[in-house]
């Protein structure tokens, strides 16, 4: 029996949020940023957009999806994980897609299609595309397809498949030549050439009876992703988001699809006396299955040996070309003297708490790493930057010498150490509060260029360009410091609703500065641009909340204040902020 074939209508485009999506190229826009998904990714998200704002089953979107095809529990997780990641969605924070735990997913955006009076714009299929995707409907359902017999569902398995068919139709005329589809891995860990593989390091557990050996496990793991870091072909999780599931029971497989990496790093380490033990181990999280895993004994003396013999075996399993400079990186030791590296691992983890106790028994730590090894670059580093934090929040009578003591730490970091990373950004971070932005964004990229996954370094960046007064930049590197770090600190809201802010876009401000107080409700920093974002959209009685929440810590909060304390190169936008916090009632 013939089948009368007609033109299946679908709108051209549709908008999530302010993101452009096109089904038939497969394409979210959003400006000039353009994402590329495949053709099964992107039906998941026109499903997920036809049901928006409700609860949607992982069994009603395989079976609408793949078409009855029995599929894998991974498939249905990695076409999340790839839309997360092309919106830049945060799965623990989502403004996208929300995960309804043991259930399925949400789309929680804002979804609306163009319209041209009260009818929606669309484009039909071209005759070959809907041939194509007849075709195909009709393999699957093993029958002739007959209009006007089609329940819901099926018309829902039909108008996915269209779009699937018409996708992939698309992507096969379009891709460059030579181009290769991507292969899942199963125990397989080969990957194409074209894929970056994600990892993410998760904090080393203690398994010794003394939590005061903490620092050491967390520093092992903690310079294993300093080490993968600089490896061009890999894109490594930052710290903060990973060693946030430290002490957790949390399955591999949904940290995996929470970070967007597909590859997790486990371990543990086992001190006693001078003795040493660690094992690691590498698993797909698509999959739960172990790619690699090993034990390595001996002494404190060879603790440097066995971290690059841990990512000497990830690299090799996950067969990633290195660079003849890039092996040298791997092989680079930063201190020959154990004694001062384990007092820079003490310093280290004590600086990261964000407090001022912490910050002078950490600035304690790195003087006896430094007088132990004068040579050792990165304890230099690291004690500029405490010295900016001391200046930043004023935790000492002699703060004003702080900034001095870190602009010498930092420049001697880098003479000890050219090939450094953390020495050109701690040295930019000093430039920055001195006001000299030119300066601490070149430095800054010259550590991100010896670093490529440096997510801090990416959000200090922006940093820099925000205050430069080159905003639009800033939100690019902000992004980039995101997706590197997707459980990020306070400082990347606070610096994302600085950028929102300098571009007038008061409704992201106030949402990543409210963020910002979530993590950390003691910055006033925070509330000093909440309350200019207030003000500017006419919410006087909140902007004046957030100043009685500054003067509470700081009665004498003023205008004088904030001049001195924020670093804007603009005259614009100085005039900007203060003329906000003047709507406030600030004086």
């Amino acid at each position: 029996m013939n089948t009368r074939r007609t033109p299946v209508e679908k709108p051209s485009s549709f908008y999530v949020n302010n993101w452009q999506v096109s089904p038939l190229s497969c394409e979210i826009s959003l400006g000039t940023q353009k994402q590329k998904l495949e053709p099964k990714v992107m039906a998941v998200l026109i499903h997920l957009s036809q049901q928006a704002g409700k609860a949607v089953t992982r069994q009603a979107l395989e079976d609408n999806v793949w078409a009855g095809r029995i599929v894998g529990y991974d498939a249905l997780s990695s076409a999340i994980i790839k839309l997360r990641k092309a919106f830049g969605d945060d799965s623990r924070q989502p403004e996208i897609i929300e995960t309804i735990p043991k259930r399925g997913y949400r789309l929680i955006a804002r979804v609306s299609f163009p319209e041209t009076g009260s009818t929606t714009s669309t484009t039909p299929l071209t005759p070959e595309q809907n041939e194509i995707a007849q075709t195909e409907i009709t393999q699957q359902a093993g029958q002739a397809l007959t209009p006007g017999k089609f329940t819901a569902p099926v018309l829902s398995t039909i108008t996915v498949l269209i779009i699937i068919i018409a996708g992939l139709t698309a992507y096969l005329i379009n891709k460059p030549p030579g181009a290769t589809e991507a292969t899942n891995i199963t125990t397989s860990t080969s990957t194409t050439h074209n894929v970056t593989p994600v990892i993410a390091v998760l904090s080393f557990e203690n398994m010794s009876s003394d939590t005061r050996q903490d620092y050491l496990s967390d520093g092992i793991a903690a310079d294993l992703i300093t080490g993968l870091s600089k490896i061009s072909g890999l894109s490594v999780i930052a710290r903060h988001s990973t060693f946030a599931y430290r002490n957790t029971k949390i399955d591999v497989r949904v940290i995996g699809e929470e970070l967007g990496a597909r590859y997790i790093v486990e371990g543990s380490v086992r001190k006693a006396g001078k003795d040493i033990r660690i094992s690691a181990r590498l698993i797909d999280s698509t999959t739960g299955i172990n790619l690699w895993a090993d034990s390595f004994d001996g002494s404190m003396d060879n603790v440097f040996s066995f971290q690059d013999k841990v990512a000497s075996s990830i690299i090799s399993v996950l067969k990633v070309k290195l660079t003849p400079r890039e092996r040298l990186k791997l092989k680079y030791v930063y201190t020959d003297n154990i004694e001062a590296y384990d007092y820079f691992l003490r310093g280290w983890q004590l600086m990261w708490r964000f407090n001022e106790q912490s910050n002078k028994e950490a600035r304690g730590y790195l003087l006896k790493a430094i007088d132990l090894d004068p040579g050792f670059a990165r304890a230099y580093a690291n004690l500029a930057v405490n010295y900016v934090f001391d200046f930043k929040h004023h935790w000492s009578s002699t703060s004003d010498q702080s900034l001095q003591r870190a602009h010498e730490n930092a420049r001697r970091a880098i003479e000890l150490d050219p090939g450094l990373p953390q020495a050109y950004i701690a040295r930019g971070f000093t430039q920055i509060y001195s006001q000299k932005y030119d300066s601490a964004i070149s430095l800054i990229q010259k550590g991100i260029s010896l670093n490529p996954n440096f997510a801090d370094g990416y959000a200090l960046l922006a940093m820099a360009l925000n205050y430069a007064a080159r905003s639009h930049d800033a939100q690019k590197m902000i992004d980039t410091a995101m997706r590197l770090n997707p459980r990020h600190n306070a400082l990347y809201n606070l610096v994302n609703g600085r950028i929102a802010f300098n571009l007038r876009d008061y409704d992201a401000a106030i949402k990543s500065l409210r963020k910002t107080l979530q993590l950390n409700s003691s910055s006033s920093g925070s509330r000093i641009w909440l309350a200019a974002a207030y003000a500017h959209k006419g919410l006087i009685d909140d902007a004046n909340w957030e100043l009685d929440e500054i003067r509470n810590l700081n009665p004498a909060f003023s205008i004088e204040s904030v001049k001195r304390r924020i670093p804007l190169k603009d005259a614009v936008q100085r005039k900007h902020l203060l003329e906000g916090l003047r709507m406030a009632g600030l004086r």
